[in-house]
């Protein structure tokens, strides 16, 4: 699925395991880019598990199937979240029990 996002392409799919992501680019604007392979640009993946990055951006992503995301999600670096969806505490806490 194709969303647009402020002008900006978002993609969202499932991946083999049952895991929801939400893709986007991500063009820095400045030389703020700590890595020389982020300076062009990286896809981001986010899920409520985790937040991936890829670069550079595969020029096919925005058409690409379910099957391909995925293959460029497995590629894509694990990053520290920093904002967004992770669980709260309480969350957190609670997943872990119903687990048990």
């Amino acid at each position: 699925m194709l969303a647009i996002s402020q002008g900006m392409p978002v993609r969202n799919f499932t991946d083999s395991s049952g895991i929801q992501w939400r893709v986007w680019s991500t063009v820095p604007t400045t030389s703020t880019v700590l890595s020389r392979d982020f300076e062009r640009g990286w896809l981001t993946f986010e899920s409520t598990e985790s937040l991936r990055r890829l670069a550079p951006i595969p020029n096919d992503w925005v058409e690409a199937g379910s099957t391909k995301l995925e293959l460029m999600l497995r590629a894509a670096r694990e990053v520290p979240r920093r904002t967004g969806l992770q669980a709260q505490p309480q969350e957190a806490e609670e997943s872990r029990e119903s687990a048990s």
